[in-house]
């Protein structure tokens, strides 16, 4: 058999272990994986054009073993990723795109439906905390760098049409004009959805103009805009979706409009040392529609900021080191206004993130790497209630966060990894403020965490790469939403800290080129959240033993591909989701889960020369099932979101290169 390093790339393969990663908050310079003292997972745009996913959760799913997304709402864009048993309530995962954290300031929710997937080059994710990256990464890191222009010019345009009127048409262009190079994408997309008021309606434009005048310098802008108009229909009650699932119990309407400006430069300035920076700005506007309920909202959100970072790379006694250091600053100003049958608001929301980190990692042997990182985070919060000014608040929170880890290559092949880190999350202003009377509770303190991972990366044979990971996570503080129903708010709950949570699971991958015309990937992974210590002696709240909700003990993926002739694949990939603990039923004393699930896609695609022509066929089973659930103890009974049914998407795209 060839070796897969012999043979050209083509789009169907399997992408075996990437060589470098960034390396640090900033991608300033990269990093060899095997000096990197933990997984990490990376797709990319390649991978995302051949499986044809529309959302970078679809890119994710299949891709990474403690990945699990589940739709809270009822609209595919909007699903929610949950990563090593921290079930997004709120995300504890940190979102960056292209070095700028993408969280909500006031919710800390990742709205993904604003990235446009066919403009990324490429997503890392590092589970457990990592240092560098700062707050509320208790479950890790999503980085995603999108595209710019490249050596040669390229023209790409797509369009699709399928299953519940889905329209998709997206484009982009790239290329190099002298020391400059340039990106263009657009996206239009448009569905019905699989139920009734699951309409969808997508809208993304990026530009990026990048400047090289030498091998030193790098320096790009790049604009974004999104205007996304979402419709959600919300839960179905047990006792009616076996009757009908594409009911919709509520009418409801989210839009989110975006408008961003990036800036990124890099400059090397001799002696082994290099600057990045980046400065940003974005401004989003999220709007809120419950006919069912007669409420309205509007968020208008501004954020401003940027990084500094210094890289030094130099050799000690013959071993590399190398340094990074840096700081950060971002200032949020959010205004939200909301008026409903039971409440109006009228908020002042200010919150300032300060940040200084420094990472080395040194050779100690040509087989072992040592790593330490430290990180000091500072959130300073004000609050006012234009409307109740006793609600007025302010809060501070700091923290420092270290991080240590070895690695040890005693083969070319393998490498063995530990690492050690610590997290925290902070509050945001929905826990600390914005309900109060119906839920928030202004004196939580923040979540703090502490993780243990060791793991291995290994090719024993040229045409298999396989890794593994056991990891450990102590929770303390967690944030929980204890039920307390009344007839006027059947799905109030107060915010308490509990007292100590786990997480603990096994991760494991194998990607194999059984032929030249055959490629597996298969992914498992085991997590097991519990509460490890009673919360209170008030049985309305968690005791030791007691799962956390929305965590399956297991997941599983495999994809096979098959390229029986040139320009021809087919693939097939199936997922499998172990059952859950509904949300609201912490206590665990409700015996009604979420039952495990399966799901079978296939895919063909067919590639003449610039044409290429594609086929998904979704749930080819007909498979009918939910991905999330909550318990309302008001109605006495389980609320669950079914999955779409067997549907069809295919299309046509056309990729003109080096056309002057």
């Amino acid at each position: 058999m060839v070796a897969a390093q012999d043979r050209p790339k083509t789009e169907a393969e399997v992408t075996l272990e990437p060589v470098v990663i960034s390396a640090a908050r900033l991608a300033d310079e990269f990093q060899e994986v095997r000096r990197v003292p933990g997984q990490v997972y990376v797709v990319t745009g390649q991978e995302i054009a051949r499986t044809q996913a529309r959302t970078v959760q679809e890119a994710l799913r299949q891709a990474v073993p403690g990945i699990v997304s589940f739709d809270q709402i009822g609209n595919s864009y909007q699903q929610t990723v949950d990563l090593r048993g921290f079930n997004g309530q709120p995300t504890s995962v940190s979102v960056f795109v292209d070095g700028v954290r993408v969280n909500d300031p006031d919710t800390n929710a990742v709205n993904l439906d604003l990235i446009a997937v066919q403009d990324i080059e490429r997503i890392e994710v590092l589970p457990g905390a990592t240092a560098v990256y700062g707050k509320d990464a208790l479950a890790g890191v999503i980085n995603i760098v999108t595209k710019r222009g490249g050596q040669s010019p390229q023209t790409t345009v797509e369009s699709g049409y399928g299953s519940y009127n889905h329209y998709r048409l997206w484009a982009n262009t790239s290329g190099p004009i002298k020391a400059f190079d340039y990106y263009a994408g657009v996206q239009w997309e448009r569905e019905s959805g699989s139920r009734t008021y699951s309409d969808g309606r997508i809208t993304n434009v990026n530009g990026r103009l990048g400047y090289r005048p030498t091998d030193r310098t790098d320096l790009s802008l790049q604009y974004n805009y999104a205007n996304n108009r979402l419709e959600q229909p919300g839960l179905i009650p047990l006792s009616t979706i076996g009757q009908d699932r594409e009911q919709s119990p509520r009418s409801s309407l989210y839009s989110n409009e975006l408008s961003a400006v990036t800036f990124q430069g890099r400059q090397q300035i001799g002696w082994g040392v290099s600057l990045a920076a980046n400065g940003f700005y974005r401004q989003t506007s999220r709007e809120g529609l419950d006919f069912s309920n007669n409420f309205s909202g509007v968020t208008d959100t501004q954020i401003a900021g940027g990084t500094l970072q210094a890289t030094s790379e130099t050799r000690f006694w013959g071993r590399t080191n190398r340094f990074v250091v840096g700081g950060e600053y971002q200032s949020s100003w959010v205004d939200v206004a909301s008026q409903s049958a039971f409440f109006s608001s009228d908020l002042d929301i200010d919150v300032i993130d300060t940040a200084f980190f420094a990472q080395d990692t040194f050779d100690v042997t040509s087989e072992i790497a040592v790593t330490g990182a430290v990180r000091y985070d500072s959130s300073s919060i004000t609050f006012g209630d234009n409307l109740l000014p006793a609600n007025d608040g302010d809060k501070r929170f700091s923290r420092w966060t270290p991080r240590a880890g070895i690695t040890y290559t005693p083969l070319p092949v393998v490498t063995l990894y530990f690492n050690y880190g610590q997290g925290f999350r902070v509050p945001t202003t929905d826990d600390l403020f914005a309900f109060q009377g119906f839920g928030s509770n202004p004196n939580l303190k923040p979540v703090k965490s502490e993780t243990y991972e060791g793991g291995v990366r290994a090719r024993p044979l040229e045409w298999l790469e396989v890794r593994g990971a056991l990891f450990f996570t102590n929770v303390q503080d967690e944030i929980l939403a204890v039920p307390d129903p009344t007839p006027a708010c059947p799905f109030c709950a107060t915010l308490t800290n509990i007292a100590k949570t786990q997480r603990q699971g096994v991760e494991l991958e194998a990607k194999a080129r059984l032929h030249d015309s055959l490629d597996v990937m298969a992914t498992y992974a085991y997590t097991d959240a519990r509460y490890t210590e009673n919360a209170s002696a008030d049985p309305s709240l968690p005791q030791a033993g007691d799962r956390v909700a929305l965590v399956p003990f297991h997941r599983a993926t495999g994809t096979i591909t098959y390229r029986p002739i040139q320009g021809l694949a087919l693939s097939l990939d199936g997922l499998y989701v172990g059952q859950q603990v509904l949300l609201n039923n912490e206590t665990n004393q409700t015996t009604f889960r979420v039952q495990d699930y399966y799901g079978l896609n296939a895919r063909v695609s067919y590639t003449w020369q610039y044409l290429t022509a594609f086929l998904r066929l979704n749930n080819l089973t007909n498979n009918k099932y939910e991905t999330y659930g909550a318990w309302s103890s008001f109605f006495g009974q389980p609320f669950l979101m079914p999955a779409p049914g067997f549907n069809v998407f295919g299309g046509v795209t056309v990729r003109f290169e080096n056309y002057y």
